[in-house]
């Protein structure tokens, strides 16, 4: 690193980003304040609410309106800070957004914020004369349209989160099918759906808790997955069927053959990695051919249908700026920052990240980290961990293997994956794994690990909705200390079982 304190990036200011911009100022020794750049007007990211877009927001995110967490807040919040106590285990989005937004201001986070600011473009510089160390260029622009202009840093930390890019897989006959046709993120509230004939295509956590949210004001709800049967007794109203593979103008069809007459399809298939600002001037241009061709092919789904403003189906043209991307006339880098040609290249259905060394350092460029980026989590203890553990490298704390490594140890991961049929978007879904991997996080940069009693309270609570995905937000949990933890309040006879056997 060179001399003196380092300057960093911080893109996106969500929990990650929050997170990264509050441990850099905690070290003023060694770093200059954080510049964040947030392409919206406000803190959050994925947890703020747009589904009215009364807001005048450019962007619109995940978030539906009766969203509540599925996990307790007791394991979800920062370890240096604490959710309300007063507040019940498993609470509404609001109260998540509020709980960032009083982060913010506890760590004085908002004055370094550039707000309604996009980043172009993210480029390498090599050091001059003997000094061999990389610096990154930023380019970014205001969503005013203001002239591009580029600061140098010393490193970059990309906190841009996994849901604003929706995929969605190919289905036969797709453009043939009459009914309304959306990606989880365009859904809001169930009302819409009244006495519809729905089938959700995905069972993770979104399509389970939409299915469980349409069946009141549905006709019916059909949760199209694929994977091991569900042991849990579904409403009257909701069916489980295998995924759909074919669509007719009234139909969908099933992989087994079964035909439901339906009259909409949303989407729960997930998000893909997209990071526009980190592609070459010819990537930028073939992941737009790439997203024509697929708005060809397939009927409002990349366009998407707008269900957040409850006015009924219709295209989102009342508000054209969402989820655009700025353009500029400026040069973009000639280095691509996700290709690494002796593997595999950027993969336009999916998306994927770039070799990454422990699923948090560019292997090429390890002053570049992606936050966050990991899978099946829990996200704000875990951006608490590899915020740490990055700024520990570049404080000279720990050293990194040399990159060649790295990206040997990289190749090796992506080759598993893709070897073992897994689609390369899995790449980094950790899954129970995760709680290993902070530990692995702690143990390496000399950091306190998770309380124990926290991987409790995640194993009963994974027990409880596994038991029953309909109640199992009503219970309440409270932490005894770092060991131990008890339920509050009444515990439904469902969970009496799962609650005894996730006892120490």
């Amino acid at each position: 690193m060179a001399s003196g304190r380092l300057r960093v990036a911080v893109i996106g200011a969500g929990g990650a980003g929050l997170c990264s911009a509050r441990h850099i100022l905690s070290r003023p020794l060694t770093f200059e304040p954080p510049v964040v750049f947030e392409r919206t007007g406000q803190v959050g990211g994925t947890w703020v609410y747009t589904g009215d877009m009364e807001s005048g927001a450019h962007i619109h995110t995940s978030m539906y309106r009766d969203l509540s967490t599925n996990l307790p807040k007791e394991i979800m919040e920062f370890p240096d800070f604490a959710f309300d106590p007063s507040l019940p285990s498993f609470i509404h989005n609001s109260e998540v957004l509020k709980y960032l937004e009083d982060y913010t201001d506890k760590f004085s986070i908002r004055p370094h914020i550039k707000f309604n600011t996009q980043v172009v473009s993210v480029t390498p510089v090599l050091g001059e004369g003997k000094n061999s160390e990389i610096s990154w260029d930023v380019t970014f622009q205001t969503l005013d349209n203001g002239d591009p202009v580029t600061e140098r840093f010393d490193a970059i930390m990309v906190c841009v989160g996994q849901y604003s890019h929706p995929f969605v897989p190919d289905i036969e006959g797709l453009e043939q099918f009459q009914g309304p046709v959306l990606h989880s993120q365009y859904y809001n509230y169930p009302e819409v759906f009244s006495f519809h004939s729905v089938v959700v295509l995905g069972a993770g956590p979104s399509g389970f808790d939409i299915s469980l949210e349409l069946s009141p004001h549905a006709k019916h709800v059909y949760l199209s997955y694929r994977g091991s049967s569900l042991q849990w007794i579904p409403p009257a109203n909701l069916s489980f069927v295998p995924p759909v593979v074919r669509a007719t103008a009234n139909s969908l069809i099933c992989e087994d053959g079964t035909e439901i007459m339906a009259d909409t399809l949303i989407f729960c298939t997930g998000y893909k990695y997209t990071y526009p600002f980190l592609l070459t001037a010819s990537d930028t241009m073939d992941n737009h051919k790439i997203d024509q061709r697929d708005k060809m092919k397939r009927k409002n789904v990349d366009e998407l249908i707008d269900l957040k403003s409850g006015k009924g189906f219709k295209k989102n043209e009342a508000n054209p700026q969402v989820n655009e991307t700025l353009t500029v006339k400026s040069f973009l880098p000639k280095v691509d920052l996700l290709e690494d040609e002796d593997i595999v290249g950027t993969n336009g259905e999916q998306g994927h990240l770039p070799p990454l060394y422990k699923h948090l350092f560019h292997a090429r460029y390890p002053t570049l980290g992606f936050i966050g980026a990991v899978k099946f989590v829990i996200p704000f203890p875990l951006f608490h961990f590899q915020v740490q553990f990055f700024l520990s490298v570049l404080e000279g704390k720990f050293q990194l293997p040399p990159p060649e490594k790295m990206l040997s140890e990289s190749r090796e991961e992506v080759l598993k994956t893709r070897n073992s049929g897994i689609p390369l978007k899995n790449l980094h879904r950790l899954g129970k794994s995760f709680l290993e991997y902070m530990q692995w996080l702690a143990d390496t940069a000399g950091l306190e690990p998770l309380a124990p009693v926290l991987c409790k309270i995640l194993q009963a609570s994974w027990n409880f909705r596994n038991i029953e995905p309909t109640l199992y937000r009503r219970l309440n949990f409270q932490l005894l200390n770092r060991e131990e933890y008890k339920m509050k309040g009444e515990v439904p006879l469902p969970f009496l079982n799962a609650f005894m056997k996730s006892l120490p």
